[in-house]
């Protein structure tokens, strides 16, 4: 088969986003190990919740900063090299977990740490959006979603066995690092350079739904992972139940996007993203309601989070739909940059939430983030003259 052929063409492209998938897998892993090691770590060393909390927003706080560079880096150098730059910054940040017990040195970090990776993930999703044929790409950035959602739960699975005292935990996630190095190294593959600058303006694409839609994860991620096991127990059920909110969670988000990104390939991604919208809407509404049933309250939680995870997948493949070249690497930054800000302040929110009508101000503050959502989502399709 001739160079350039059909079939070598597909070929080239199942690589590439294999390759991506793998070593964002890897990188995620990574990352969640270290959300375990670095906040169990903290707490044995006497840090308080505030502080703790202040560490684990320096990842978002990295993202906002630095998501706005990539541009520029793909301008300027060969997006391979950048990619196993930052990789390899990963690698070595969290030796000073272990050379270091101050406390305002691992916030710097969790900082470099957080931010290096970061960079990873959003010129990996840059990559396999702009790679992905249109009949398709839903279904790649759902597996990617998934295999990251993947990783990161095995990543900090995998810390209760290798501890959280010495090196065994710091040379895990500089394994899984360098797995994601060396996969990206092997298979050759790196995101596309890019020249030029963009045609479209920063508020303009922040105005755009998929974009928008990066703030509304953003802003509701945490509350699965830092408040629903609070509220769960608050509210009169076991620690134990309450820790499978997050499992169930978790499940849904590694089980959903894929077919939802599928299904988004086939019927159209407006439309899927509004049903996923309306599902995050609904389960808030319902959800205080199972609470004498824990089964019943797993299967809402599953069914959050995959609507949840799958609002990511279909908004960030929406991206590549309408833009291409310079304009999609400035779509992914106003989407990362986004995520970034609602990540930031969204635990304060919903922890306000509810400090103020304790705790079912946590639903209440959920759903009207998706109500505030699914507002603006169907004004800007009725200002374009179309519907999902």
């Amino acid at each position: 088969m001739t160079q350039g052929a059909p079939g070598t063409v597909t070929a080239h492209l199942k690589m590439t986003v294999l390759s991506a998938t793998v070593a964002a897998a890897a990188a995620a892993a990574a990352a969640g190990a270290s959300y375990a090691y670095v906040d169990l770590s903290l707490h044995r060393m006497g840090a308080s919740a505030t502080a703790i909390g202040l560490n684990a927003a320096m990842p978002a706080l990295a993202w906002l900063l630095t998501t706005p560079l990539m541009p520029t880096l793909l301008r300027r150098f060969d997006p391979g090299a950048v990619l196993r730059a930052l990789l390899v910054v990963a690698m070595l940040s969290p030796l000073g977990f272990v050379l270091s017990a101050d406390q305002d040195v691992w916030m710097a970090l969790r900082f470099l740490f957080g931010g290096s990776l970061g960079m990873v993930f959003r010129l990996t999703e840059y990559w396999i959006s702009a790679a992905s044929p249109d009949d398709r790409r839903g279904f790649n950035v759902g597996l990617y979603a998934s295999a990251f959602c993947a990783g990161a739960a095995v990543g900090a699975a995998l810390v209760p066995l290798t501890g959280t005292e010495g090196w065994p935990t710091i040379l895990l996630i500089q394994a899984l690092v360098g797995v994601a190095l060396v996969m990206l190294t092997v298979a050759k593959a790196a995101p596309p350079r890019i020249t030029g600058a963009p045609r479209i303006s920063l508020a303009k694409l922040s105005a755009s739904v998929a974009v928008m839609t990066a703030l509304i994860f953003g802003l509701f991620e945490s509350v699965p992972y830092t408040l629903m096991p609070v509220y769960a127990v608050t509210a009169g059920l076991s620690e134990d139940w309450a820790a499978g909110t997050v499992s169930a969670f978790l499940i849904g988000a590694l089980l959903f996007p894929i077919p939802v990104g599928a299904l988004a390939d086939r019927v159209g991604k407006p439309g899927v993203l509004a049903a996923c919208g309306v599902a995050g809407l609904a389960v808030p509404l319902i959800l205080p309601a199972t609470l004498d049933v824990p089964q019943a309250l797993m299967a809402a939680m599953l069914v959050w989070g995959g609507a949840a995870g799958s609002l990511y997948t279909v908004a960030l493949a929406m991206l590549a739909d309408r833009f291409r070249g310079v304009d999609l690497a400035a779509a992914n930054v106003a989407f990362g940059t986004l995520y970034a800000f609602g990540a930031l302040v969204g635990p304060l929110l919903h922890g306000m939430a509810m400090d103020w009508h304790p705790p079912q101000g946590l639903m209440e503050s959920s759903f009207l983030l998706f109500l505030v959502y699914l507002s603006t989502m169907f004004w800007s399709f009725r200002r374009m003259g179309s519907r999902p």
